[in-house]
């Protein structure tokens, strides 16, 4: 599949076939000034928000929301994602999806979570018959494990770019589909 948003110069732009997508053209078209500013930004927010490559991935929905509009609006922004962004993102998600990708982001937030159990868990914490909540046994062998669990993701990031690529090569401009193979 083409890029919808093309990363470049640390600016992220639309390509000439997000711009035929009504979501990604309602944006743009609604931003009438003449460099696109807020729309290039708006459409920066939904691939850093939305692509499963973005470096924002690894935070919480909630988290990537606010870290994405600090790091494309700005510190002090005011800026919000009205209902025509959060539909673009949801459109842009659809558009690159595949079952590799949709399985790759249940991962990555799983690690998240895990993430989260390891800085949670305290040894400490007793019941009311004094007996411990969490096992240390049962830490000690989750901890031994992680290494398979951040081997495989890196498995299966490999995976999803190996389909990308695969989907996305060109002979001669014309891009392979599903019966040219």
């Amino acid at each position: 599949m083409k890029d919808l948003l093309i990363v470049n110069n640390h600016k992220v732009i639309p390509s000439e076939y997000a711009l035929s997508i009504t979501d990604f053209k309602i944006l743009y078209d609604r931003d009438k000034s003449k460099d696109k500013s807020k729309a290039i930004k708006e459409l920066g927010y939904i691939y850093f928000y939305s692509d499963h490559t973005s470096p924002f991935i690894m935070y919480s929905i909630k988290e990537r929301v606010q870290e994405v509009i600090k790091s494309v609006f700005g510190e002090d922004s005011k800026w919000t994602p009205d209902s025509k962004v959060q539909t673009a993102c949801k459109t842009y998600m659809k558009l690159k999806e595949t079952a590799a990708v949709k399985l790759l982001i249940s991962a990555t937030a799983s690690i998240t979570k895990l993430q989260k159990y390891f800085e949670d868990i305290d040894l400490t914490l007793t019941d009311d018959n004094g007996k411990p909540i969490y096992n240390a046994k049962d830490l000690v062998m989750n901890l031994s494990r992680v290494g398979d669990v951040v081997q495989g993701l890196s498995k299966l990031e490999e995976l999803v770019k190996r389909e990308e690529q695969k989907s996305s090569k060109v002979r001669g401009g014309v891009e392979i589909n599903k019966y040219s193979q």
